[in-house]
Parts: structure tokens; sequence; C-alpha cells
């Protein structure tokens, strides 16, 4: 399954995971209309979106900040081994951002099921776009690379 490896955006597999839950919750825009009218069901979703929201977005401003490039497409054109700031704590903050979006988008739906799209962005996200990252950073970075690796894990 090398063919899906660096192929789809990260925010596409996102959509793409938070529409899965939605299905396998059998959860519509009615049910969802509902929860967003009553405060007490939108405090923690809400949490989970502006949490999800700020530390991916700590990731990009890091990346920002080495002049290095944010796109998860071709990890070849990075210049930089970003290991400041948020990288001390995650390897992947983009992609723990979405994470945590989608855990928040789960309890919005609130159903057990609605937590599928979660996983599926995290098996994919693992599978098909942070372990051929990792190879290419280690080719492109060495042992600065692995070294950063045994220090800072790779979501939490």
């Amino acid at each position: 399954m090398k063919f899906l490896q660096l192929k789809c955006p990260p925010p596409i597999v996102m959509l793409i995971s938070a529409i899965l839950a939605s299905i396998f919750s059998q959860r519509g825009l009615n049910f969802i209309q509902q929860q967003i009218g009553n405060v007490e069901n939108i405090i923690w979703p809400i949490a989970f979106f502006i949490v999800g929201f700020l530390v991916a977005l700590a990731g990009v401003k890091e990346f920002s900040q080495h002049q290095t490039t944010v796109n998860p497409l071709d990890p070849t054109q990075s210049s930089t081994l970003v290991t400041s700031g948020i990288y001390q704590l995650t390897r992947n903050p983009m992609y723990l951002g979405m994470l945590i979006i989608l855990l928040g988008w789960g309890d919005l739906l609130d159903n057990i099921l609605a937590f599928s799209g979660a996983l599926i962005f995290f098996i994919y996200i693992s599978t098909f776009q942070i372990a051929p990252e990792e190879e290419v950073m280690k080719d492109k970075f060495g042992d600065s690379f692995i070294e950063y690796c045994r220090q800072v894990r790779r979501w939490i």
C-alpha cells in the first residue's frame, strides 16, 4: 500500500475521518443542530476544538519561524529539523491538533462510534504520513533526527 504514502493532505484525511464518524454514529445535521442548541452539550467539544487548533497552529508557527515547509506531501523540501517550541513536547503537533479536533467531533456527536473518525485518522496518518516522513527525516538529518526521536514522542 505504498501508493497511499504522502498522497492525501492531512486536513483532507481529517475531513474524511469526520464524515465517516458521522456516518458510523448515524448522527445527522439535525442532531448536530440540537447539540449546538444546548450549551451544556458543546462545552467539551469546543474545548477540544480550541486546544486542537492551538496545538496545530503552534506547529505551523514554529515551522514558519524556522522558514521550513509545512507541505506534508513532500517532506524532502524541509530545510530544518525543528525541535524547539511545541516540538519539544510532540514530534507531530499539527497531526496531534487534528486528532484532538476529531476527538471533540466525536464528543459532539455523542456516540461511541463517532470516535471511529479519530481512530481512522490516527491509523492512516501514522501509517501513510508519519512513517514515510520519518524515513525522509532520517535520511536528511541523520543522527540528529534519531536522537530527537529518542527524546520526543511521536504523538504525546
